[in-house]
C-alpha cells in the first residue's frame, strides 16, 4: 500500500519507461528488511500467507495481479523476486514451493524473469550463526535447498522464462548447482566511491568463471543511500560495467526500494536503523536514471551485444591495480566506445589520453558524448597516425565523458 494503486504505481511505471528501462525487480510479497507480517508488507487485501504460512491468500496476489499487467502492458518486463532469503527459515521450503507454484500459474506466460530469492543465503538480520561451523551448515542447507527450489520452478513453467537468483555477492555461491542458473546476478556493495572498483573486480572475476553465463550487476550503490552515490557514481557504474561484458546494468534509488512516501518514510529496519528518508515521488526523480537512460539509449545505436572488452585501445586504461581509469569496448574494424571517467579528463586536457591501434586505412566518425546531459559534439573524421594512434582533443568541461568512434 506503500505505492498507491493504480495513480502511484503507474507514475512510477511511466517514468521509467520513458527513460528506458525495460526490467524492473520486484519482490513477490515476502519481503526483506521487516519480519513477516509487518503491517509495511500489506496491500490492500492484506498479507500475501496466513500467519502460520499454511494457506496463500488468493486476494493478495490478485491485487499483485494488476500491477504485474500494468508492468508488462507498459513495456517492463518485471523481474519477479520470489521472497527473500530469511523466508526460507519463517516458511520452510515446502511453503516456498507452493509459493512459486502459485507465482509461475499467475505470470508465467508473461515475458518475466524468475528470481528465485533475495540475497537467498543471507540469515534474517537479529539471528545469526553463533560460530563459523553454525553458518558453514546454514550455508550448505540454503544453497542445496534453493537449488531444490529452482529445479521445481524450473519444472513448472512451460513457457521457459529465464530464472536467476539474488546474492550477497555471486548468484552462483547462493546454490550447490550452478547450472540450475541462467544469468548470475552480483551484488557488490553500497560504500560509493569505495565500492567501484569492488564492483568491476566482481564483475570480472564472475565473467571468468565456470560455467559460463550471461552476468549483470542486480544491486550496487543505490543512488543516494547513505547520503552518498550521487549521479556521477552511476554514471561510472553504467558504463565501466557495460564496456566490461556485463549483459545489463541494474540502477536503483533510495527512496523506491523501501517504498517511502513524503508523509510516512518507510522507517527502521529491523536491526533499528533507518536506510534513509526520501520519498519515493522524490526519488524517482534523481538525475541518475535519467542519466543512465542517456547512455543505454546512446549504447542502441550500435550492435553493443557484440561488443568484446579491449583495454588495449585506450591509454591509461583501468587495470586492476587503478579500476578508475578509461574502459573501451567494440568490434574491430567497426565501432569503439570509450568511456572517460572525471579521474581521467587530465590526460586529454593534457594531450595525452590516446585512442590506439587504429587499422591502417579506416577513418572513424568521432563524437564526444556527455553522458550528463546527453549532448554531443563531432570530432570528425579521425584516422591514426604512423603509430595507429589519434590523441582525444581538450574536452569542453571537467567531468566524464564518452568518446564513440564509428567507421
Amino acid at each position: 500500500k506503500r505505492l498507491p494503486w493504480p495513480a502511484g504505481f503507474q507514475e512510477l511505471t511511466a517514468d521509467r519507461v520513458a527513460k528506458g528501462f525495460t526490467v524492473a525487480q520486484i519482490v513477490a510479497g515476502l519481503y526483506p528488511d521487516m519480519e513477516p507480517f509487518d503491517e509495511r508488507g500489506a496491500n490492500e487485501a492484506g498479507f500475501p500467507w496466513k500467519p502460520d504460512f499454511s494457506q496463500i491468500n488468493p486476494a493478495y496476489f490478485d491485487m499483485a495481479d494488476l500491477r504485474v499487467a500494468h508492468m508488462v502492458q507498459s513495456g517492463i518486463a518485471p523481474c519477479i523476486v520470489g521472497e527473500w532469503g530469511f523466508f526460507l527459515g519463517f516458511a520452510g521450503q515446502s511453503a516456498l514451493e507452493r509459493h512459486w507454484r502459485n507465482l509461475v500459474a499467475r505470470w508465467g506466460a508473461y515475458p518475466v524473469v524468475w528470481c528465485a530469492a533475495g540475497e537467498a543465503t543471507m540469515n534474517y538480520y537479529l539471528n545469526r550463526p553463533k560460530d563459523e561451523a553454525e553458518a558453514a551448515e546454514r550455508l550448505k542447507k540454503a544453497q542445496t535447498a534453493w537449488s531444490e527450489i529452482i529445479r521445481g520452478i524450473r519444472a513448472a513453467d512451460a513457457f521457459g522464462n529465464p530464472i536467476t537468483i539474488h546474492p550477497t555477492q555471486y548468484g552462483r555461491e547462493q546454490v550447490d548447482d550452478p547450472k540450475v542458473l541462467d544469468l548470475e546476478m552480483l551484488q557488490t556493495g553500497h560504500s560509493g566511491y569505495t565500492t567501484l572498483s569492488a564492483n568491476i573486480n566482481s564483475l570480472s572475476n564472475a565473467l571468468s568463471r565456470d560455467p559460463v553465463m550471461p552476468v549483470f550487476v542486480s544491486e550496487v550503490n543505490y543512488e543516494g543511500i547513505i547520503e552518498s552515490s550521487r549521479e556521477e557514481i552511476q554514471r561510472f557504474l553504467f558504463w565501466s560495467s557495460m564496456l566490461t561484458g556485463a549483459c545489463g546494468h541494474t540502477y536503483g534509488a533510495n527512496g523506491i526500494w523501501q517504498v517511502n512516501t513524503r508523509a510516512k518514510p518507510y522507517g527502521p529496519s529491523p536491526h533499528g536503523t533507518a536506510w534513509g528518508d526520501l520519498g519515493w515521488e522524490d526519488a524517482y526523480q534523481l538525475p541518475g536514471s535519467g542519466q543512465l537512460g542517456l547512455g543505454k539509449r546512446f549504447l542502441e545505436r550500435f550492435p553493443w551485444w557484440q561488443f568484446e572488452t579491449h583495454l588495449e585501445w585506450v591509454e591509461p586504461h583501468q587495470t586492476p591495480e587503478n579500476r578508475l581509469a578509461c574502459y573501451a569496448a567494440g568490434i574491430p574494424g567497426q565501432v569503439r566506445v570509450i568511456f572517460v571517467p572525471a579521474d581521467q579528463i587530465w590526460a586529454a586536457w593534457s594531450g595525452k589520453l590516446a585512442i590506439k591501434g587504429l587499422e591502417p586505412g579506416v577513418s572513424y566518425r568521432a563524437t564526444l558524448f556527455n553522458p550528463k546531459t546527453g549532448k554531443e559534439q563531432d570530432l570528425g573524421s579521425v584516422s591514426g597516425d604512423e603509430n595507429g594512434d589519434w590523441f582525444v582533443p581538450k574536452p569542453p568541461i571537467f567531468q566524464d565523458y564518452v568518446i564513440a568512434l564509428a567507421r
